[in-house]
């Protein structure tokens, strides 16, 4: 039960992650653009919270291999930090081709693969 619950925070974290990352992007600097982008930080800094949360239950609680938190935490690494250290450009929103493959794939393999 578990395995389904941490796959579904993953995905939905994900969702949300990618959903704050199209918000990122904007042609021009208007009022409504710069609150759209505002919102997408906001939903890129939840994703964080909840990839972060289940990097630690399957390391911790799961006893899962340390690479399945290494692919939940690329995405927090990648895309979250570049979000908030370089907020004006898109290198967060190139850093998701990456880094939400590598965490989809890290869910996937702790819903599919049974543990220790």
């Amino acid at each position: 039960m578990s395995r389904i619950l941490l796959t579904f925070v993953v995905a939905c974290a994900l969702v949300l992650m990618v959903r704050g990352l199209g918000e990122q992007i904007h042609i021009e600097n208007t009022s409504e653009a710069v609150r759209t982008a505002r919102h997408g930080m906001t939903l890129i800094g939840w994703a964080c919270v909840l990839l972060t949360g289940a990097a630690v239950w399957s390391s911790a609680a799961m006893r899962r291999s340390p690479w399945i938190a290494v692919g939940l935490m690329t995405p927090v690494v990648l895309c979250g930090g570049l979000t908030w250290l370089v907020p004006d450009s898109l290198w967060g929103v190139l850093a998701a081709v990456v880094a939400v493959p590598a965490a989809g794939a890290a869910g996937l393999v702790v819903l599919l693969v049974p543990g220790r």
